[in-house]
């Protein structure tokens, strides 16, 4: 992927997190900003570390402020819990494939063109017509 065509699907997933937060009745500050763009730069592994990148960029944002954005990004499915603070691949429509963990801690690995097979499969059965072309998958 070229890099503005990375930069165009950024843009657009970070639109997409604040509609949901203006569906949740959420304002959009120029610190939510500020946490959002900093998720999107690199992987972080702790809120304090969020914090301190913040911090450099705007010394009035507090870590109270970064712990509850970090709990409503959690809450609306954009970071995974107990992992690093990361966009959930599903969310960001990677298509390297993903994961499945049983309870029995066996692991199944599907890859992209598997998983949209499984998909495909599963909405025909749904009912959906011909080769249903899937434009985002949303877990719940």
């Amino acid at each position: 992927m070229r890099d503005d065509e990375r930069l165009i699907r950024v843009a657009r997933e970070k639109d997409k997190i604040l509609d949901l937060f203006r569906s949740k009745g959420m304002r959009i500050t120029r610190q939510r900003r500020l946490i959002l763009d900093i998720v999107f730069e690199q992987e972080c592994t702790s809120c304090k570390e969020i914090y301190y990148r913040a911090a450099k960029r705007d010394k009035n944002i507090g870590i109270a402020t970064v712990y509850r954005m970090v709990n409503v990004l959690t809450e609306l499915g954009v970071f995974r819990m107990n992992t690093p603070y990361r966009l959930d691949r599903a969310y960001q429509g990677n298509t390297r494939g993903c994961r499945v963990i049983l309870k029995n801690q066996s692991e199944v690995e599907f890859s992209s063109e598997e998983l949209l097979g499984v998909l495909t499969e599963a909405l025909k059965r749904k009912g959906c017509e011909g080769s249903p072309e899937i434009e985002q998958v949303v877990l719940m």
